[in-house]
């Protein structure tokens, strides 16, 4: 974006250019993808949207050709795990911003630890996306109020490893796979799946009687680590 101001003592014109803030959005919804890309075009200076992407798997195709920030969802619908998204992404040069209706505190912590600078729930108004925006820009981390109350919470959400999330995604995926079925694609025993079914259980458990398989998709789906 240009201004041209005339100084009419020196009856020259002078251009003075203003920074535009490119941004790429990654959004599974496509009302929330083009709602949001529009307000930001409209009601904001100097930010342009350049990247709209229905998933992950489309924006890791553009990963050498991404803008100066990213706005990112939490559920996309796929088995990689946030921090690891994040990373990602900022291995290849842009700042991130994820926004999402999860507030589950170790979600946020996760996603601050990872690297996103702001993380802004989507309950709030769209000129908070428009401040983090400007803050990830600037290298600067933004914390809105909402999200501040929410992590001064005590920390008690469970916590998984690399490998128990693959198999309780496998596991508890919308085709009920069983126990053999994530034995043979991840190449490892049934008494190794087993196991590690066990150890998320227990970590889930929160009280006398045994998670269900419903229950346990619940708990994981409250908690970020599974897409509904």
């Amino acid at each position: 974006m240009t201004r041209t101001r005339n100084f009419n003592d020196r009856r020259r014109h002078y251009t003075v250019s203003t920074p535009t803030l490119e941004v790429d959005i990654v959004e599974d919804h496509a009302v929330l993808l083009d709602g949001l890309a529009v307000w930001l075009e409209q009601n904001t200076e100097g930010i342009r949207v350049v990247g709209r992407y229905r998933s992950w798997a489309e924006l890791a195709a553009r990963m050498d050709h991404l803008s100066d920030v990213v706005i990112l969802d939490v559920l996309l619908g796929d088995n990689i795990p946030l921090p690891v998204k994040i990373r990602a992404l900022l291995s290849d040069g842009p700042q991130v911003v994820v926004c999402s209706c999860v507030t589950d505190p170790a979600v946020i912590r996760q996603a601050y630890a990872a690297g996103a600078l702001a993380y802004v729930p989507k309950t709030g108004p769209a000129a908070v996306i428009e401040a983090a925006l400007r803050a990830a820009a600037a290298g600067q981390q933004y914390v809105p109020d909402e999200i501040a109350a929410v992590m001064a919470t005590p920390e008690a959400a469970p916590q998984l490893t690399s490998r128990e999330h693959q198999v309780v995604s496998i596991y508890l995926s919308a085709d009920g796979r069983t126990m053999a079925d994530v034995a043979q694609t991840l190449g490892i025993t049934v008494d190794g799946v087993k196991k590690h079914l066990v150890a998320v259980r227990r970590k889930f458990q929160d009280g006398g009687e045994p998670l269900s398989r419903l229950a346990l998709r619940q708990r994981l789906v409250s908690g970020g680590w599974l897409h509904d």
